[in-house]
């Protein structure tokens, strides 16, 4: 009989999820196309900001993006968006999306073209989380 086990070490099971995850997508859409890429702002040798996502089928997701206090309002974030979009386009996306809190970066998406496709409130502090999509 099957058990359920909770564990604060996530490794093993985090493969064989997603193995079992990729093994059923590729069941249902064939094999698809899957890159991860980076692009970075630097100063010298020091990395002040970059953009960390993946494309998976035909869509770029934005995973983690920050910028050093000093750097921000000054066009390099739209660069860096720029920069990762071109990339994916590249590999094939057509579309983009990305998700941000509230006090991050929700303005900043929207003018850079992304369109608000749902958001999801109760974060401590009054914080809502909110998805945005592009398509490139």
């Amino acid at each position: 009989m099957p058990s359920i086990s909770v564990e604060r070490t996530i490794g093993k099971t985090k493969k064989a999820v997603l193995g079992g995850l990729i093994r059923y997508n590729n069941d249902k859409m064939g094999k698809q196309k899957y890159k991860r890429l980076a692009v970075s702002l630097r100063e010298g040798n020091a990395i002040v900001g970059g953009i960390v996502g993946e494309v998976w089928t035909a869509v770029l997701f934005i995973q983690f993006f920050w910028l050093e206090q000093h750097l921000r309002r000054k066009g390099f974030g739209a660069k860096l968006i720029k920069a990762i979009e071109v990339e994916a386009r590249r590999f094939g996306a057509t579309r983009a999306y990305v998700d941000t809190m509230s006090f991050q970066a929700p303005g900043f998406y929207r003018t850079c073209g992304y369109k608000e496709f749902g958001s999801i409130e109760g974060y401590p502090g009054g914080v809502t989380r909110h998805w945005l999509t592009k398509t490139l």
